[in-house]
């Protein structure tokens, strides 16, 4: 496997966070495939990035548009 495709689910503080680091190729062989917010603004940008957007979990992960996902959704 060249890269590690990783989805996100949840694009609140956390989640955004995680899309900085992994579109500026911070993380040695993953790239940002894919992410998921059920608030549609807070997926605005993210397809000019040339990632997949998302508006449930479950197409995220049904699409196998990734490989992995970080789910970053409050925990309660």
């Amino acid at each position: 496997m060249e890269k590690v495709r990783i989805g996100i689910i949840g694009m609140g503080n956390i989640g955004k966070h995680h899309a900085e680091y992994l579109l500026a190729g911070k993380v040695h062989r993953c790239e940002l495939a894919a992410v998921c917010s059920t608030s549609p603004g807070k997926l605005e940008g993210y397809a000019t990035k040339g990632v997949k957007i998302f508006g449930d979990a479950l197409g995220l992960i049904r699409s196998k548009a990734v490989d992995a996902v970080i789910i970053a959704t409050p925990h309660y």
